[in-house]
């Protein structure tokens, strides 16, 4: 089945939220079991909130503040990105970028992106990029 809207994608978040128990590391699992395309509409849209695409995307749960900040924001936040840390003059942003369809994790200096990082460890790897560009 197509998923092409918010009312298609409401009974599969309902049959994941129930399978998964409310355990956002399955709820990736079964969310990285899913067509790419569906995954994404689901990770950006509100049926789901930031900490769980965290999850989904990175494969990590995240520090205790970034995690009390994602649980509060909607996925859909992700495709203008949210501001999830300060790291020395930088603001590291977590982000989804419509045109490669990936989710990111990326450092930006208040003008634009330095640089960007997707998959298992971005976070890490953002954090050294910026306090290296401060050094």
């Amino acid at each position: 089945m197509a998923y092409t809207s918010a009312s298609d994608l409401e009974p599969l978040a309902d049959e994941l939220y129930e399978a998964s128990g409310d355990d956002d590391f399955r709820l990736a699992e079964l969310i990285r079991q899913l067509p790419k395309e569906t995954a994404v509409r689901l990770c950006t849209s509100d049926l789901t909130n930031a900490l769980q695409t965290y999850i989904y995307a990175f494969e990590e749960e995240p520090e205790i503040a970034i995690y009390e900040r994602l649980l509060l924001q909607p996925s859909s936040q992700l495709l203008r990105g949210i501001k999830i840390a300060n790291v020395e003059l930088s603001e590291i942003i977590f982000g989804f970028d419509k045109k490669s369809s990936l989710f990111f994790i990326a450092v930006w200096d208040g003008e634009k992106f330095l640089k960007a990082f997707s998959g298992p460890g971005s976070y890490r790897e953002a954090v050294k990029y910026a306090k290296e560009m401060s050094a």
